[in-house]
């Protein structure tokens, strides 16, 4: 049986640029479009090559940016009328009205949860995941670990990224067990050290998924001490 997993927090390609523009602190006004570009495309790559789907908004917007970046690399003309519009204004335009959406969308939240405490209802089971500032630390994105697990995931042998028919197979409830018993036992431990022992490709990503579901579970929190500093992994229990 197939394992599918949704991660609502990130709803397309304009997530992941907002994601690489706040990550590189580039002014969103001034997009060095060709940087951004390959970084995209490096995550399109890897998302093939860990045999993920890619669904096809993210295959336009990679022939947008590529779209962009070439119109950018040819001379313009010079005109005596008002200059060239910056071919890079309808993306910044696109991304500012997601940001608007987002931060309203996140507002319109935050009051369904307050109206929720009004009325009377059954106590509802609130330890679901969410990227809250922990006490003294910084927020943690899906993406912060996605980015965690790309590295790990670049530092396997180049013949353990190539997918192939294997005897045993990893299945992500056997290791949520797994990590559920090494964090009672440790209570908190850094993201890259839980994943960082001798896995194959198939049992690192299975971990991984595994994580997530801990993490949306509530069983599983994160925190990061400072910027682009270790993420940690917290155990909050059953």
């Amino acid at each position: 049986m197939s394992y599918e997993i949704r991660l609502a927090q990130f709803e397309g390609p304009l997530d992941l640029l907002l994601h690489l523009i706040r990550k590189n602190e580039i002014d969103i006004y001034d997009i060095p479009i060709a940087a951004i570009t390959e970084q995209y495309l490096q995550y399109l790559d890897d998302l093939e090559r860990w045999s993920l789907d890619v669904a096809s908004e993210f295959l336009v917007m990679a022939a947008t940016l590529l779209s962009i970046k070439s119109r950018m690399l040819l001379p313009r003309r010079a005109t005596a009328s008002d200059e060239e519009e910056d071919p890079r204004l309808p993306l910044v335009q696109q991304l500012l009205e997601y940001e608007r959406c987002k931060w309203a969308a996140a507002q319109l939240a935050d009051l369904a949860g307050r109206n929720a405490q009004v009325y009377g209802r059954e106590p509802m089971d609130l330890r679901a995941y969410r990227p809250d500032r922990q006490a003294g630390g910084l927020d943690v994105t899906l993406w912060d670990l996605v980015d965690a697990f790309r590295k790990l995931y670049l530092r396997l042998p180049p013949s353990e990224r190539v997918a192939e028919i294997r005897g045993k197979v990893e299945k992500v409830e056997e290791w949520m067990d797994e990590l559920a018993e090494r964090m009672r036992r440790y209570r908190s431990a850094e993201f890259t050290w839980l994943l960082g022992g001798r896995f194959t490709r198939g049992a690192l990503v299975a971990a991984f998924l595994a994580i997530l579901e801990l993490l949306k579970d509530g069983r599983l929190t994160c925190r990061q001490a400072e910027p682009f500093g270790p993420i940690e992994l917290v155990w909050t229990g059953d």
